[in-house]
């Protein structure tokens, strides 16, 4: 990994996933109780105790996490599958899982290259409150859904483990969630390549980031399988699971997308697209029911409908 300066922020820190991995690696995060010696003139007595931490150093904490994991958290991308953790430098998109039965869930996508020029997507699904740096009015909710989301769901709640989906391979299902990365919120009166801000639910990025993430599924698709289109084109490789931390190194280079959408242009563009949709099908409108939270594990529950919109080719087999 690149070389850690001291001057940073904190776009993701999940607790729970940190201190789980902590305790399932006999890892020790904050290392030994510092003591202090006090001294009182009144009758010259001494005293020992625990010197009281006055701030948290999540640095310290991530920086022994890593060290212990050590190789088993790969950087490099070149050896073939799985990868249990991962870590790396990147360009991190934020957004809302936008499904109908979650609540206050996020996903989270890096692309990267191997030294051999092979395509890395990693889709990272966590909880909105481990996310900072972001309100809660940078997403916008528009556009398609994927009604995929349970299997996803499922592949997180169970680590990998287990799939009863209908996505009942590991290609297939991974080709879901990165569908959901990076197609979620598409509508087809806008063209979205390249600019992630004007599709539904989409938050912002962090440029040079640095993370450390959990690797539930990792495949390599096969090429004479499938025929993806959209930012899903030219896939090659996709990791699946969960971020323990995301930090940037340059605070200026996050970027919110409610700014970007606040601009002349994108307000043109919110102007001219019920003109070019007066000719199209009237979209159903996405709409919150009333449904019982679920504990996911890795992610929270929410809402949103399953409103879906199929625009991709599928799996050629």
């Amino acid at each position: 990994m690149a070389a850690r300066h001291e001057v940073g922020r904190y776009l993701y820190w999940s607790d729970r996933a940190v201190r789980q991995v902590a305790e399932e690696n006999g890892i020790e995060l904050t290392g030994r109780r510092a003591w202090t010696f006090g001294l009182s003139l009144i009758g010259l007595q001494g005293g020992i105790g625990p010197r009281q931490r006055v701030t948290r150093n999540r640095l310290e904490e991530a920086r022994r996490l890593e060290r212990h994991l050590g190789s088993a958290a790969t950087e490099s991308l070149d050896l073939e599958p799985p990868a249990s953790y991962v870590k790396g430098v990147g360009k991190v998109e934020f957004a809302e899982f936008a499904a109908w039965h979650t609540r206050g869930a996020a996903v989270m996508h890096v692309q990267l290259r191997n030294v051999h020029g092979r395509r890395v997507d990693l889709c990272l699904f966590g909880s909105k409150d481990n996310v900072r740096g972001f309100g809660p009015s940078d997403g916008f909710v528009d556009g398609w859904t994927s009604s995929a989301a349970p299997a996803v769901e499922e592949l997180l709640r169970t680590r990998g483990r287990r799939n009863t989906s209908q996505w009942d391979d590991p290609q297939s299902r991974s080709v879901e969630a990165l569908e959901i990365a990076l197609d979620q919120g598409f509508s087809s009166t806008t063209e979205h390549r390249g600019h992630p801000e004007t599709r539904g639910f989409t938050m912002g990025h962090g440029g040079h980031c640095e993370f450390v993430a959990e690797i539930y599924t990792d495949v390599v698709l096969d090429p004479t399988r499938w025929n993806l289109d959209g930012e899903s084109a030219g896939a090659e490789r996709i990791m699946v699971g969960r971020p323990l931390w995301i930090r940037t190194m340059t605070p200026d280079a996050v970027v919110r997308y409610t700014d970007l959408r606040n601009g002349p242009g994108w307000a043109r563009r919110r102007r001219l697209r019920p003109l070019r949709s007066l000719s199209r099908r009237p979209q159903t409108g996405i709409t919150v029911p009333e449904v019982a939270s679920v504990e996911l594990g890795t992610t929270e529950a929410g809402s949103l409908n399953p409103t879906r919109r199929r625009r991709f080719s599928r799996a050629q087999d």
